[in-house]
Order: C-alpha cells, then structure tokens, then sequence
C-alpha cells in the first residue's frame, strides 16, 4: 500500500521521466530526419556506424558549403541590384528605313541682313519721338546681333535704343522684339535657291511644305523635317528615308547673300548646319545637335550614320535613377511626349527666367507657360553675358572630379532629365569639295547658275541601308536569379526546392511541438493536486 506521500514523490519521479523522454525526442526527430532526407550526405551526421571524428568531418563540409552558398548568393544578389539592366547588340541588320530621317536646320552665319536693316532704320527714323535719322538708327540697329553673342560694349547705348524700342512697340502692338528679330533676320526663300529630296525636287518654302523657317538656339534657321514645336504645320511624323548616297538624300543649294552682310556670328561668311533629332530643339550646349560649318563656294557632303536603341516595358519595374531613361509617356507634364531636349530645355528657361527674368527669343513657345514669359531684349544682355557660362555647361547629374569643382559650380544642374528609354542616334562625317560650274547638259545641280562662287551645296543622306539596333532590359528576370541561385544550391549545399522544403517543415513541426510542450506543462502545474 502506498501512502499519500510515497505517491506524491511517484507521480512527481514518472513526470520527471515523462518531461527526459519529452526533452529527448527533438534529438530522436532529428535523427530521423537527417537519415530520410533527400538533401545529399546530410546522413552521415546521423549514422550509428560513423565515428565521432567521421561526424565530425562532414559537419565542417556541410558548415563550409553553407559559407560559400551564402556567399555566392549575396554576389548574385548584389550584382543585380548594382546592375539590373543590360543593354545589349540586339539586331545587326536593322533597316534604316526605320529611322527617321534626321532634321537638318540651316542657318546662315550674318544673323542681321542688311536690305532689311536699312529699311526697318528708315521707319524708325518716321517714327513719332525718333531722334536720330536713317543712318543713325543703322548703326544702333547694329545693337540688336548682341542678343546672339551677348557682348555688352556700349551697354548705355543699347539701353537707351531698347528704350527707343518698348516705346515704339506699345504705339504699335505687332511691333515686338521677337517680330523685329524675325524681320531683320535673312529670309530661307532668299536663302533657298533648290531643294532635293530622294532625287525629287520640291519648292522649298511652300506652305506646308518640307523646309521651314523655324527658332533654334541660334536664332531663326531653314529647317528640314524639323517637327517638334511646330503649330503652324499639320505634319506630325518625319520623313523617312530607305535609299543611301550622296545623290539620294536631302541636297540644298544655298545663297550666302554675302552682299546682304550686316551682323555675323562666327566672324566668317557661310553658313552653320545643325544635324539633330526630328524631335529634338538643335542646341549645341545641351548636346542635342552636331554642328556643321560650310563657306561660300563649298560643297558639303553630311554622311549620317544612325543607330536605335530601344527599352522593354519590363524595365518600368525600376527607378528612373537606377534605369537612367525615361519613356515618352512616363511625365505628365511633356503630354506623351517626353524627350531629354525638351527637359534641357524647360530646365535652361527655369534658370535663365529666375536670374535674368526673361526667356530668350531663340526658345520656342511653351504652351504651359507661353502667358508668364517676358522676351530677352538688350536690356538683359548685360545679365545674360553674367551667366553664359552657366548656361553653356549643363550636367544632368553632379559628378565629383577632382580639381573642376569651380567648372561644376558654375554649371547647370538639370538632375531630372534623363535620356529617352527609345531614340535614334546620329553621327555625321563630312567632307568638303569646292563648287565648280556644272558643265553637263541636261538636269544638274547648279546648271543655271553661272557665277557659283556666293553659293553653298549641302547634301546629307544616309551612308548604309542597315544599322544595328541595341536593346534595354533587365539584366535577369525573377526565373533567372531562381534558377542561378537553385544551381548554386544544388552544387554547393546538395539542396534541392524540396529539400527546402523538407527542411522548413522540420523546423516548424519543432517549433510547433515546442510550443504545445510549453503550454501543456504550464497547464498541468497549473492543475497539479499535491497532497498534504
């Protein structure tokens, strides 16, 4: 017979027991486990036949293997975030017929003709409160090429002519800098003599035709296939062009006016062409034009090479920052019609409205903020030769070189235009042959005109039918690094996906009975009776 106490002290000895075999069955589990996993050797650390020292050795494989899986997997894993996009050679055969054909904008080095300035200086010496005569308003009609070059010699007689200026355009509202500038400005049908496309001649500025008189940042150009901005044109696509050579593309003869000279900007006679996108401004600074010179009695031959690169949808998934591309949708404020010169752009007029307080006549008209801008006129030029400079260097991110930290001060920080996810790029080689009287009968470039030592021949066409196209996309996608990391896990570790498997069902099955046990035993001492 057992007395209440013997029996207290026997129930307390079988649950001491019970909690030993409880404390021991994770070792047993695991036992278990590692002897009827599928992962590679992980049973040897469980086999009754295998030495200590044997154990002991494939512990520090399997601890070793560990090592060098993670270890590889963070270097993948790095490697892609570093460097999630990748472009690569995508097609060596690309048609150029693809790409648009590139704008060209011609522009004549005297930016002042001098018929014109004689006559606008005849009717501002009819104008009522004009104090000087015909001749005296050339010479400050000479002011007016300083809104180009910015120089600011005789900064009191150009203030006091700009005076003369506003007050005469408050007597007559179409009487403004930007249409006085315009005026005096050579015109593209004096210029234009003949105009070639495809070996079809056509009128060169016919309305709604192909050549335009169009704003660039060097003032009013002769401008080909040049869309962007255009408000006056129905055209909304360029011309395209699927035929190669000199005689096959855009050829222009061209009339320097050199008698007409009255302000020229390159100190030179002849004309700049500007090659650039159909859809870009032609601004040399901002790097979206290649600039040309030719001189009178010249002709100039402008091979293009073009190439496309273009961005899979994919890559949205990433920050602008990170991919260093926009596509033409992705801001609301360009309409569906982002592109890295119109960035340039908006962000070159934000600087010079905030430390000038006008917007130069060379930028075209933004509709969002055509009503807020004020024309640069003389009386800015002085402010404007201040921050040239400024204007003329843009970086769109600040890079830490050592020893420009002055140049990058004094630069135009435009951090948020990124280049476009999808564009064509031009390069231009030329070269240059002196113009002779053509002595051919029948169809000729310049067949009928007998002096063409004043006139300049530009031919530019495309140097090859094919072109290669490159591609932007994510460096790996998510089956990619699942797959790469799946190999490392299979070489190193021995594990497959239902090896992980295995394993995360054995740790939560333990975690799970760990937690039954800690409850249970807090519910039986709970509800433990001990005799007296």
């Amino acid at each position: 017979m057992f007395t209440r106490g013997s029996q207290n002290v026997w129930l307390k000895n079988n649950d001491i027991k019970d909690e030993k075999k409880k404390e021991f069955s994770f070792r047993d589990d695991l036992y278990d486990f590692l002897n009827s996993t599928i992962c590679h050797c992980y049973r040897h650390l469980a086999q009754s036949d295998r030495s200590n020292a044997e154990r002991f050795m494939w512990f520090c494989i399997h601890i070793f293997n560990a090592c060098a899986l993670i270890y590889f997997t963070l270097n993948i894993w790095d490697d892609f975030t570093s460097n999630p996009l990748v472009t690569t050679l995508h097609d060596t055969v690309y048609p150029i017929k693809n790409i648009p054909f590139p704008a060209v904008s011609i522009c004549s080095n005297n930016r002042i003709s001098k018929k014109e300035a004689e006559a606008f200086a005849k009717e501002l010496s009819m104008k009522e409160g004009a104090t000087k005569d015909e001749e005296g308003y050339l010479k400050d009609l000479y002011f007016l090429g300083r809104v180009y070059d910015n120089e600011v010699e005789n900064e009191h007689l150009m203030t006091a002519f700009q005076q003369f200026l506003d007050q005469s355009s408050n007597d007559t509202k179409s009487f403004n800098f930007t249409s006085i500038i315009s005026k005096l400005t050579p015109k593209c049908e004096d210029i234009l003599v003949k105009c070639i496309f495809k070996s079809r001649p056509f009128k060169c500025m016919l309305q709604y035709e192909m050549m335009e008189t169009r704003k660039t940042a060097s003032g009013f150009c002769c401008s080909f296939n040049y869309i962007q901005y255009n408000d006056n044109n129905e055209k909304n696509y360029p011309y395209h062009n699927d035929i190669t050579g000199p005689d096959m593309g855009l050829i222009v003869v061209l009339n320097s006016l050199t008698d007409d000279y009255f302000y020229s900007i390159k100190n030179t006679m002849g004309f700049h062409i500007l090659i650039h996108s159909p859809n870009e401004y032609p601004d040399t600074q901002t790097g979206t034009a290649i600039e040309r010179l030719v001189l009178p009695g010249q002709e100039i031959f402008i091979r293009v090479d073009a190439s496309s690169i273009t961005s899979t949808k994919d890559i949205l998934g990433y920050k602008a920052e990170k991919r260093q591309c926009l596509f033409a949708d992705e801001k609301k404020a360009y309409n569906g019609k982002y592109t890295r010169s119109e960035c340039l752009l908006n962000c070159k007029i934000r600087s010079v409205k905030a430390l000038c307080d006008c917007v130069p006549f060379q930028f075209p008209v933004l509709v969002k903020s055509s009503t807020q801008n004020k024309i640069c006129t003389l009386q800015h030029v002085s402010c404007l030769n201040k921050y040239e400079i400024k204007w003329s260097t843009i970086m769109s991110e600040i890079i830490e070189i050592e020893g420009l930290e002055r140049e990058r001060e004094e630069s135009l920080i435009c951090s948020e235009c990124f280049p476009s996810c999808s564009a064509s790029k031009y390069k231009v080689m030329t070269s240059r042959l002196p113009l002779v009287p053509s002595l051919r009968r029948g169809f000729g470039i310049t067949n009928d005109i007998a002096n063409v030592s004043d006139n300049v021949v530009v031919r530019v066409y495309f140097g090859q039918s094919e072109t290669w196209q490159y591609k932007q996309d994510v460096s790996f996608y998510w089956f990619e690094i699942f797959s790469n990391i799946g190999g490392l896990c299979g070489v190193t570790g021995g594990v497959s996906l239902i090896g992980f498997t295995e394993i995360f069902y054995f740790v939560f099955k333990q975690l799970f009975l760990l937690i039954m046990r800690k409850l249970k035993v807090t519910f039986k001492s709970r509800n433990l009776i001990i005799y007296p």
